[in-house]
């Protein structure tokens, strides 16, 4: 099958998708309309516009996502200086709202980068994109209601866990003090991702600079202050007034922005559709907690290791989860992007946006590796003090290094999967990849008769990542972009008809 030329009026689309958008959107739309798909312009030049596209839609995206790392960073800089057990406790907490709630809830809301990135190009009616919005809150919505019994009565599940009473009774009272925020959190992610798809790549970052400082005096004020503070629980309400100005400032910014245009009110036609939303956010939502479990069963597994290899494990981690926050901006900056130009049937620019994204993924990580390498003997010693720590971290770095350039491809061909709807592929070849590849081997290497410790943890899950990102970047590559863009407009023409059915047989459904 041959490209589709771009001046070719698909048949959701009013003139050309650039135009029908620019005409609705104006400023909002310009990153994605800025070039015209011409059979002259060389792939050179192609390349090198969408690499700065990409490079300028990533800086943002990159600083919201370290900020976003950076409140729980305080938290536990917080919680540190009140007891072994209280910061065992919140440890404990977020691990466990990680896992219950925060991963499937971004797994699920990741499939709005799917939907909406595409609807908003290929749609002759841009309220699409707000009608894929509103299912995503149904499905995180319905998600919560779902773990809720679970996160009410979690001390006594601990206790059976065999977990200690004390830590156990702190860690529910601070589950149960953040659940208030839980709502506004998940509202935030999904709502973050509907403006992401129109364009608007800076708003999260713009939020979420002017919630930090509110976020920073409350962790003092609620936690220490000797008139108002509280102590421990008082880092769970300034994590609940923190989400919830997330989520009432994202408000604020669409209702003053172009981007309210894409809500049409809420209809019932989207509860009734969620089988279709949840065919792609359900292999969204493997492909994000397969991810975020393994880190969690690291920990888990290096616990038995003894105190210094976990905290030389501890420390690893937290440097991976810093450096990822570049890879995990420019997953998301191709997601839309190459989205976007497939919604517009712009076949050979998408395909080329995807592949400079899969090679600034390689760069990224290629750079953190360089670090990790370079820092390797000192690194440690930012976090702690005695020196066998320090040993144990300058022996896991050099592993780290190659995980870096794997986990870095890995995210940013999950964002072009994404893009290209192909999130059950992507799932397929990352849950092998961890669960019967990666963490067995390293549970042998590090408890078997090689008895690596927690280098051979590290081993193994460097093994599953490299075979995943290799796995995705094959489908990436060889995927047929033209294909690609007619199965997107079929997708979108049936969202179209689901989305306007209830409206023409029950005009007093939507509000």
């Amino acid at each position: 099958m041959t490209a589709p030329d771009a001046r070719e009026s698909a048949p959701l689309l009013r003139t050309s998708p650039a135009a029908s958008t620019a005409e609705n959107y104006g400023s909002a739309a310009t990153l994605y309309n800025e070039f015209l798909e011409e059979d002259s312009v060389s792939t050179s030049a192609i390349a090198k516009q969408e690499a700065s596209l990409l490079v300028g839609s990533t800086i943002p995206l990159a600083l919201a996502y370290l900020l976003q790392f950076s409140f729980n960073f305080v938290n536990i800089l917080s919680l540190g200086h009140l007891g072994a057990s209280e910061l065992a406790a919140a440890a404990l907490a977020n691990m466990t709202l990680f896992m219950l709630v925060n991963a499937p809830a971004v797994g699920l809301a990741s499939a709005l980068d799917t939907f909406c990135s595409t609807a908003f190009t290929a749609a002759r009616d841009k309220t699409l994109v707000g009608f894929h919005l509103q299912r995503g809150l149904i499905s995180v919505t319905i998600h919560l209601l779902v773990v809720l019994p679970l996160l009410l009565y979690l001390e006594p599940i601990l206790v059976a866990l065999h977990q200690d009473p004390e830590i156990s009774r702190l860690c529910s009272s601070f589950v149960r003090a953040q659940l208030i925020g839980t709502i506004p959190w998940m509202y935030f992610e999904c709502i973050k991702r509907y403006i992401q798809a129109m364009g608007h790549m800076k708003a999260s970052t713009y939020v979420l600079l002017g919630v930090l400082p509110i976020h920073l005096a409350n962790n003092y004020f609620l936690v220490w202050s000797p008139t108002v503070g509280f102590g421990f629980l008082g880092a769970a309400v300034a994590n609940v007034i923190t989400f919830w100005g997330m989520f009432i400032g994202l408000v604020v910014y669409i209702c003053l922005s172009d981007a309210r245009r894409a809500w049409g009110g809420w209809s019932m036609q989207a509860l009734r559709t969620m089988p279709q939303y949840y065919s792609l956010a359900i292999p969204s939502m493997v492909l994000v907690c397969s991810d975020w479990a393994a880190w969690e069963l690291m920990a888990i597994a290096a616990s038995y290791l003894g105190n210094v290899p976990l905290a030389a494990q501890t420390i690893v981690i937290n440097t991976c989860s810093l450096t990822y926050q570049v890879p995990a901006g420019l997953s998301i900056a191709v997601t839309n992007r190459a989205g976007n130009l497939l919604g517009q049937a712009r076949a050979r620019r998408s395909r080329i946006s995807s592949f400079i994204g899969l090679l600034l993924g390689c760069i990224s990580g290629s750079l953190s590796s360089a670090f990790c390498l370079i820092a390797a003997s000192w690194w440690g010693s930012v976090y702690s003090s005695d020196p066998h720590v320090i040993a144990e971290v300058a022996v896991i770095m050099p592993i780290c290094a190659l995980f870096q350039l794997s986990d870095a491809l890995n995210g940013v061909s999950g964002g072009v999967l994404r893009s290209l709807g192909r999130q059950k592929a992507g799932a397929w070849v990352n849950f092998p990849s961890y669960y019967f590849l990666g963490f067995p081997l390293g549970l042998y290497l590090t408890y078997g008769s090689p008895g690596m410790g927690v280098t051979g943890l590290w081993i193994g899950i460097c093994v599953g990542v490299t075979i995943a990102s290799i796995g995705q970047t094959l489908i990436c590559v060889t995927a047929d972009y033209a294909e690609e863009v007619s199965r997107c407009m079929a997708q979108v023409n049936k969202n179209m008809y689901i989305a306007a059915e209830s409206d023409s047989e029950n005009p007093d459904d939507s509000v």
